[in-house]
């Protein structure tokens, strides 16, 4: 009998915690080349949250309570500070729903946009368990046009890393075609609500989502968090062409898990992830290696966040 079937009559049996044997789970399970099935349900932040730990997010949120904690502490001080809870929230690449679930309670709307149907379902699933009326969810994709794009879903453990953009690591090589949508014509015809918060996780294509909502962040200048690809034919090619595409004064950070010469600080990154503490440092697009979170904020919100969290900003 090999460790990963152990493992899976332990998750069933409990013989031991299951927290207690963590980095197993990870390397047999979540890491394994054959695909188990672990499912569970656990309370998210007052809230109920079913998922599978062969997931990634899944994994992250049964072992150390979310993934990612510090976008969502970020984001749970944002609809505090600015809008008391009672902001809106944009969730684009939403995949299962985790920060669309996370936010529903922060927040008087949360629209989600998620093409790809298998993971789209899981954010219905949330919703339904846990009685939610504030959350919309639309099923296409935001981009700069009208059209139908190829799609390539995610392969492995990582259910969040399907993308537009093809030719990636851990996608299918065969585009499945999805429905993309012109962001500032859909907003205008769909969300009739003021926009405070928005988020962007697409894998590769946010140049074409943050230029397609160019109208709607000109007029709402929301908080904003996307995650940048770095070296691609269709990536940002510098922090000049960043800003052309935002309207005049916004400032831009990302969280501070980089040492000085643009390498990923491990201690820095897991404390980050697991425990949630963060702080915001200047983004410099030059020292910038890999994929990053950019933090977008308007200029004339930025001083009162420094003053009410200073310890959330790095030296």
């Amino acid at each position: 009998m090999t460790i990963a079937q152990l493992l899976v009559i332990n998750w069933q049996k409990k013989f031991f915690p299951r927290k207690w044997l963590r980095s197993l789970y990870r390397s047999h399970i979540l890491n394994a080349p054959i695909s188990y099935s672990l499912p569970f349900e656990c309370y998210f932040y007052g809230m109920r949250y079913r998922g599978d730990i062969s997931n990634v997010i899944d994994f992250h949120c049964f072992f150390y309570g979310a993934f990612e904690k510090g976008h969502l502490l970020f984001w749970k001080d944002v609809a505090q500070l600015f809008y008391h809870n009672k902001g809106v929230f944009i969730d684009i690449g939403a995949n299962s729903g985790h920060h669309t679930l996370f936010m529903s309670a922060r927040s008087a709307a949360v629209h989600s946009f998620e093409p790809y149907e298998p993971v789209r379902n899981k954010i219905f699933e949330k919703i339904e368990i846990n009685n939610l009326k504030n959350i919309f969810v639309h099923d296409v994709g935001v981009g700069n046009t009208n059209e139908l794009i190829p799609f390539f879903a995610p392969e492995g453990s990582n259910l969040g890393i399907g993308s537009f953009v093809a030719g990636q690591k851990n996608r299918n090589d065969i585009g499945i075609p999805l429905r993309v949508v012109a962001g500032d014509e859909y907003f205008n015809r769909y969300i009739s609500d003021e926009i405070h918060m928005i988020k962007i996780d697409v894998e590769a294509y946010e140049k074409q989502v943050i230029k397609g909502l160019h109208g709607t962040i000109q007029q709402f200048r929301p908080v904003m968090v996307f995650e940048l690809e770095i070296g691609l034919d269709c990536s940002f090619k510098s922090f000049e062409e960043i800003q052309t595409v935002f309207p005049k004064n916004y400032m831009f950070f990302t969280f501070d898990i980089w040492d000085k010469h643009g390498n990923k600080n491990k201690r820095k990154d897991g404390i980050f992830r697991k425990k949630g503490t963060y702080k915001l440092k200047f983004f410099n697009f030059d020292m910038t290696k890999e994929q990053t979170d950019v933090i977008a904020f308007p200029g004339e919100r930025f001083d009162k966040f420094r003053i009410n969290f200073p310890d959330k900003i790095a030296a």
